[in-house]
């Protein structure tokens, strides 16, 4: 197999000239391995190479010229095929390129936030004052003693006092679990989640349930739990794009997703532009204002009552209470709710893309299986009911335990924190004016503003008036209630909850002929 360098491919040859040069069907698969194993190699092991990385540019534009003029000769019935792998091309190329762009960026910086100091009136130097909850939060979000020290603006050693006096000298230690357990926690939420989510997620997984193990053993442990899908995880790797505001909580920008919509669910989701910490993430069997308007208030209440400056949302009527809400805690005339397409909500939309992959996906396979089997029926109220009650807390569970191994996992880009890492360092900032509840600067153009023009396009065709049709039977909530005292919709199931949902099926069948 020849060796791809930049010597050996001309960039001002014609690329026709090298259509003839090649036997196509001995040497263009090499050929197209040769530049993956490429890119591959420098993603992984030598990604800030920016000489090799244009290098590899160069060639990834002429193979995608030359998939392009081999497609205008194929036959119609292969010209998908090639469509696909000239796109497949394209998507790493456009990635690699925003990758150079990327190895500029500096993360944020830890500020100092002074601790109060404890006038005791005895001889001897005043001690600070940390509260343990605060030094606990801070270990299990996985800063280190000097990153602490450095934030709160006092020496290491005072933080190692603390740890000892506190008695959290085991917060961030690696814990001691055998291969086999780490294998049965990451087959479990692999089994709940899919085959595509990939190692940096399941170690975000694990850190939010208090699990620390190194990164390596997450690799071995899915090399032997999934190893046929490794290749499959790499290939749908993200990778990110410039994107500024000036602090945690600056925009927030929410959106919902409609993946499953068929089965009248929709999912309502909330990311903080600045940490891209995810805010909420729930999945409801309606598109209800109400039913966004209590997300997004309960997620205020758990931060402490601390608002966002800003949110950017589309023109769905499921925001308007929102907005409303926004403008009455921020202030008319400054843009506290910016409303435009969802081509504008980029950081959103890169997010569902994310869900859908890691989450819905796995739910949108098993209900075209059902149906295809013919034991669920869209237009059968007994069937959509059964399917809300087991199937809703199952998917909310996945999302939750999505939630926080995506708010826990370590983010190349920022230094390798944490969007919780990232957020409290921010908010901890008295540079801040945010994290008092205050006013920051008004942008100069607000309609513009948390909006990035390379950007993905939406995960879904726009629809801002998405209703979902309510699932009703007589007496629902009392049958509902007599179900879940003898039926737990997250019990573990051999068959992906599907045997569940039989079994509920089952006794609304028994009920329904009992009110005949």
């Amino acid at each position: 197999m020849a060796v791809l360098t930049e010597e050996s491919l001309d960039i001002n040859q014609d690329v026709e000239e090298g259509i003839n040069e090649f036997n196509v069907e001995e040497e263009l698969p090499s050929f197209f391995l040769t530049v993956l194993d490429r890119a591959e190699y420098l993603i992984c092991n030598d990604s800030r190479n920016v000489s090799g990385i244009q290098t590899l540019l160069v060639v990834l534009d002429q193979t995608i010229s030359l998939l392009r003029l081999i497609l205008a000769e194929v036959d119609e019935d292969d010209q998908q095929q090639w469509e696909l792998l000239a796109g497949c091309f394209e998507t790493i190329a456009q990635n690699l390129q925003q990758h150079t762009l990327e190895l500029s960026l500096r993360p944020t910086n830890v500020t100092l936030l002074r601790c109060d100091i404890s006038q005791t009136g005895r001889p001897g130097r005043p001690s600070f004052l940390i509260q343990p909850e605060m030094l606990e939060d801070l270990l299990e979000l996985g800063f280190s003693k000097q990153r602490i020290a450095r934030l709160l603006g006092v020496s290491r050693w005072t933080i190692h006092r603390r740890v000892l006096e506190y008695g959290l000298y085991h917060v961030s230690a690696f814990s001691d679990l055998s291969d086999t357990e780490i294998d049965e926690k990451i087959r479990d939420y692999i089994n709940r989640h899919g085959r595509t989510t990939g190692q940096v997620f399941l170690l975000g997984y694990l850190r939010s349930i208090g699990i620390h193990v190194p990164r390596r053993r997450i690799r071995a442990s899915i090399t032997r739990v999934d190893p046929a899908n490794v290749a499959l995880r790499w290939g749908a790797a993200v990778y990110r794009r410039h994107y500024q505001v000036p602090w945690a909580n600056s925009l927030w920008h929410l959106d919902g997703h409609h993946s499953l919509i068929r089965w009248s669910l929709v999912v309502h989701g909330c990311i903080d532009g600045f940490s891209r910490r995810i805010i909420f993430l729930h999945s409801s069997a309606n598109n209800l204002a109400s039913t966004v308007l209590n997300l997004f208030l309960s997620a205020i209440e758990r931060d402490g009552g601390v608002w966002p400056s800003r949110i950017r949302v589309d023109h769905g009527v499921e925001n308007v209470l929102v907005c409303e809400a926004m403008v009455e805690n921020r202030g008319e005339g400054r843009g506290s709710f910016i409303a435009g397409p969802s081509t504008h909500n980029q950081r959103i939309e890169r997010l569902w893309r994310d869900v859908f992959r890691c989450v819905c996906h796995y739910y949108y396979y098993i209900f075209y299986a059902m149906e295809d089997s013919g034991i669920l029926d869209t237009s059968n109220s007994l069937h959509m009911f059964a399917l809300h009650l087991v199937f809703l807390p199952r998917i909310n569970l996945a999302l939750h335990e999505y939630l926080e191994a995506f708010n826990h996992h370590k983010i190349r880009t920022a230094r390798n924190w944490s969007p919780y890492q990232m957020w409290v360092n921010n908010m901890m900032n008295p540079d801040n004016p945010l994290s008092s509840g205050q006013h920051d600067n008004v942008p100069e153009n607000v309609e513009f503003y948390g909006y990035d023009p390379h950007g993905p396009s939406p995960f879904e065709d726009s629809n801002n008036n998405v209703v979902v049709q309510p699932v009703n039977i007589a007496n629902g909530n009392e049958i509902q209630a007599q179900i879940l005292q003898v039926i737990d919709p997250l019990m573990p199931s051999v068959q992906m909850g599907i045997d569940i949902y039989e079994e509920v099926l089952s006794l609304l069948v028994n009920y329904a002929h009992t009110e005949q």
